[in-house]
């Protein structure tokens, strides 16, 4: 009985120290997995990172393979490779890389990762065996871990501010918004966040989210809408290819084809942050971190020029006080560089790195200006004489307005005179413009012959400066009624350009006592004679398109009216900051200062512009917060970029300077078809206080940047950190390629606009590294 009991004693022994190596084993393997998956996701997440670092602007086979080459070396330091790397697919559908390594782990690498193109994923297994796996049935088991790393860029918003508010036009953003208090609209105004979508790779660098810090953000406005992925038709609006997340408490999100997610691709991969399901995901507060300081940085202190054309040797004093700069003998601002003393043969004066208090290119405007007018001449018959103050200079045009009563001869001119338009009605009289391009100077007078003989006539001349040489004459047109009391004349097509001379001459009704004459709104009066019916005007602020003007008069009359316009000179003058680091204290300009074109044209590559007290960066005048808008032919920054309009036949700007377009940082790359970003001669790449970085100012800066007025325009490459006051109006073609922080910004947009901000390009990463995504 005793020996079957001790047999019974054994077979449970036997039974539970079977069971207790089963569980030490159990244990052993959870250890052994923990581990591993701790030691994979290092792995993978090194892998992800390092090969983030790699990415760049576009998708190609090669960029691929460089990218998941490069995941696959850094797994090659970690263990050693048994196999080979294997690549196959396309940017569209996705490039798969697969590897094996010692220790049975095998890796698998996506790139793009769901077409986006700043983030690669790694996956990496490791097949596990297991003790005592024949009596659980598995020999082993697999470990997988994972991750997905983001390029630098791919972590920079297009625009982030503390408060945007937009006030006319639709503003275009090419990249992602962050705004810290709620977007507010006038005008009709709409904000459109579009995704940047490479096309050739069917893939994405930034898919066009909106996020608000601040509680219940109003997408749509009333009677307000989005045209999904146009640059126009979207009114009283925000809108987004990508998300709209508003609240940093209290979650909302825009509707899903009303103003968020407008275009398909975009939304089958990017994540409704507020779908059904999902946890509240709060916005998180924006940034108002900025660059390292370019003062302090030693390779921008280092292209400092004292005025002999040397080291400065020191870093600029934002309390320095500066001497006089001048170019060509004329006073432009303050500063511790070297004056030119003359224009390069495009006409352009070129400015060395150095401290400075501020620059006024009032003195270098380019376009079209009046140089002087004669006093009208008349009623005299016959030998019409008007005349100048004084002899004209050489090269500039010359335009003489004559009206006389009806006839159906053509007035007759002195040689070199070409008729631009006549007009001819009874009771209004017979109205002709004539011209006279680049005179030869000394010219102070020119007689028109009028026949027949006895009827009287009022003329006057003009003379204009900045308009082209050759073929000066644009568009013309002419308008006439029998009785009325207003007339509108238009030129029969559109002008070419903005800035051009649009100069009219009009005719009516002649010796009606107390008669009125009133001219059209914007308009400028050159010469006007209700008495004898005889009026002229001009403008030389109009955009580009058909130019017209509605004159009124009272009582009602017969009407005779011409218009003619005519081209500014090409290439013009202005100004070029040389490659270096440029310091702007406002020294010499009480309560302003910095840049300021006020009718000129500034050129830049290669440089970092900082600006610090009260100095700022305007179109207008140096005055604190820009001074008025620029009205002039030509206020600009940078000149349009051959990516933008091809090369020829867009022609750069200071050919004889080595050529301009983009107004640009340190860089070495810029958008398909310019060559502005040769690299840097000064600038290490990847130095953060000024690689990629064009305007700076500190938090502690009061001062504006003000890019007002129908005729400014300004092409930008880089990104700016400015913590104040930024308005932004967009013209034509203008641009920002880069990026833009700012702590208010009021923006507005021309009809015609395009994308205002954003870009592939031109992004500075000092605040940002690359991230792990998932």
């Amino acid at each position: 009985m005793r020996k079957r009991e001790r047999g019974q004693v054994l077979v449970i022994v036997a039974v539970w120290m079977l069971a207790l190596i089963g569980s030490a084993a159990l244990i052993l393997l959870t250890g052994s997995v923990e581990w591993q998956r701790n030691q994979l996701q290092q792995l993978a997440d090194g892998a992800a990172t390092d090969s983030a670092l790699t990415i760049g602007v576009g998708c190609t086979a090669g960029s691929a393979s460089t990218i998941i080459t490069q995941a696959d070396n850094f797994l090659a330091t970690q263990r050693t490779r048994t196999g080979s790397l294997s690549i196959g697919g396309s940017c569209a559908a996705g490039y798969t890389g697969t590897d094996t390594f010692a220790g049975a782990m095998s890796e698998t690498i996506h790139y793009p990762y769901r077409g986006h193109q700043q983030q690669v994923e790694v996956i990496l297994t490791v097949a596990l065996p297991i003790s005592f796996g024949n009596y659980m049935g598995a020999s082993n088991t697999n470990v997988t871990r994972r991750a997905v790393g983001q390029q630098l860029s791919g972590s920079a918003t297009a625009i982030r501010a503390t408060t945007l508010s937009c006030t006319g036009g639709q503003f275009n953003v090419g990249g992602s918004l962050e705004v810290s208090n709620a977007i507010t609209l006038s005008g009709s105004c709409a904000v459109y966040a579009h995704d940047r979508f490479e096309a050739a790779s069917s893939t994405y660098s930034d898919l066009g989210n909106v996020t608000v810090y601040a509680n219940g953000q109003t997408w749509v406005g009333g009677g307000g809408s989005c045209a999904a992925g146009a640059n126009s038709g979207s009114s009283n609006a925000v809108c987004a290819d990508g998300s709209e997340l508003s609240g940093h408490n209290a979650t909302t999100c825009g509707t899903s084809g009303a103003s968020a997610f407008l275009t398909a691709g975009v939304a089958a991969i990017n994540a409704d942050p507020c779908a059904a399901g999902k946890g509240p995901v709060p916005v998180p507060p924006v940034s108002t971190s900025l660059p390292p300081e370019p003062n302090t940085d030693p390779a921008a202190i280092a292209t400092l020029r004292n005025g002999a054309g040397g080291a400065l040797g020191s870093a600029c004093n934002p309390a320095g006080v500066y001497p006089n700069i001048t170019a060509g003998g004329v006073v432009v601002g303050t500063g511790l560089g070297p004056s030119p003393a003359s224009a390069d043969a495009s006409g352009f004066y070129h400015f060395k790195p150095s401290c400075y208090g501020y620059l006024n290119l009032t003195s270098m405007a380019g376009g079209i200006s009046n140089r002087q007018a004669g006093t009208r001449v008349g009623p005299v018959s016959h030998f019409v004489t008007p005349t100048l103050p004084g002899a004209s200079l050489a090269g500039t045009l010359l335009v003489a307005a004559i009206n006389c009563p009806t006839t159906p001869n053509r007035f007759q001119a002195p040689a070199s005179w070409v008729q631009a338009m006549e007009v001819n009605l009874a009771s209004a009289g017979r109205t002709e413009i004539w011209y006279y391009p680049n005179n030869p100077g000394g010219i102070a007078s020119a007689t028109f012959t009028i026949n027949p003989a006895n009827i009287n006539c009022d003329a006057q001349m003009t003379e204009w400066s900045g308009v082209a040489t050759a073929a000066p004459r644009d568009q013309t047109g002419s308008a006439t009624n029998v009785l009325s009391g207003s007339l509108t004349v238009s030129t029969a097509g559109a002008m070419a350009q903005s800035g051009e001379l649009v100069i009219t001459a009009d005719g009516f009704n002649k010796g009606v006592p107390g008669q009125t004459f009133t001219r059209g709104g914007g308009w400028n009066a050159l010469s006007s004679d209700p008495a004898n019916g005889f009026a002229s005007e001009y403008r030389l602020d109009l955009p580009a398109g058909v130019a017209s003007e509605t004159m009124t008069a009272n009582p009602a009359t017969a009407w005779s009216a011409a218009i003619a316009t005519f081209k500014p000179a090409t290439g013009g003058a202005g100004a070029v900051l040389d490659p270096g680091f440029y310091n702007f204290n406002g020294s010499g300009f009480a309560g302003g200062g910095g840049i300021c074109l006020n009718g000129g044209m500034l050129l830049a590559q290669d440089v970092t512009i900082e600006l610090v007290n009260q100095a700022g960066l305007s179109t207008g005048t140096c005055a604190a917060g820009g001074g008025a808008n620029c009205a002039a032919a030509t206020c600009q920054f940078g000149s349009t970029p051959c990516s933008i309009s091809a090369c020829p036949p867009n022609a750069v700007a200071d050919s004889a300077g080595g050529g301009y377009t983009w107004f640009a940082a340190p860089c070495s790359s810029a958008p398909s078809g310019d060559a502005t970003c040769p690299g840097s001669s000064w600038c290490p790449v990847g130095d953060r206080a000024c690689w990629n970085l064009l305007i700076y100012a500190p938090a502690s800066n009061t001062g504006q940047i003000a890019i007002k007025g129908t005729a400014a325009e300004h092409w930008l490459l880089g990104s700016v950190y400015w913590p104040g006051t930024c308005t932004d109006t967009v013209n034509g073609t203008s641009t920002l390629a880069g990026t833009l922080s700012c702590g208010t910004l009021s923006v507005s947009a021309a009809a015609g606009a395009g994308i205002a901000v954003g870009s592939d390009y031109g992004i500075n990463t000092a605040l940002v590294q690359a991230v792990l995504v998932e």
